[in-house]
């Protein structure tokens, strides 16, 4: 078997080729998880966002019920015209 000091400029060739295309994936995934990440991070703070007005949502609600059980005792058996604040 003849000893070969170098490999040929084809295997070399692909050699370097999938070294590219390994770093070419490497840095694409880097890519993709730093943007997933930063999207992640985003979603929390949606999230964090729709909690805070979901609660506003139920304390207004709450509020609400109680002043319409106030008015109702106040003024029984009378429409209230919520526009105008006429009572009939």
């Amino acid at each position: 078997m003849i000893k070969a000091s170098k490999i040929t400029e084809e295997e070399l060739q692909q050699v370097k080729e999938l070294r590219s295309n390994f770093n070419l994936v490497t840095f694409e995934f880097g890519e993709l998880s730093l943007t997933r990440k930063l999207l992640q991070q985003e979603l929390d703070k949606l999230d964090k966002d729709i909690d805070n007005y979901v609660s506003t949502y139920k304390t207004l609600q709450d509020k609400e019920k109680t002043l319409l059980e106030k008015l109702q005792t106040t003024y029984p058996d009378q429409s209230i015209n919520f526009e105008t604040g006429e009572l009939s």
